[in-house]
């Protein structure tokens, strides 16, 4: 039988994940664990708990860790724009 996240829970890791928009989160009803992971390809920033406070937790920390990261993917992001156009 397949094990849910409390609503409220759900609730906040997507109004959290609004304004983290390189993250990616989903439940997984197998494990009844969160699976978070960064948006990038060369990131290897997986996290994964049973409890939302978990990985918010996780995240926010690894938001505020790296700033160059956040510099990189923006920079990263405007070359292709430049390719694409």
């Amino acid at each position: 039988m397949p094990i849910l996240p409390a609503p409220e829970e759900a609730s906040r890791i997507t109004c959290f994940l609004q304004d983290h928009l390189r993250w990616s989160a989903f439940w997984d009803k197998r494990y009844g664990v969160w699976r978070v992971a960064e948006d990038d390809p060369d990131s290897d920033l997986y996290a994964e708990g049973s409890n939302a406070d978990t990985v918010i937790s996780y995240i926010t920390a690894q938001s505020r860790r790296s700033p160059l990261r956040v510099a990189r993917s923006r920079i990263r992001g405007r070359c292709q724009s430049v390719r694409s156009g």
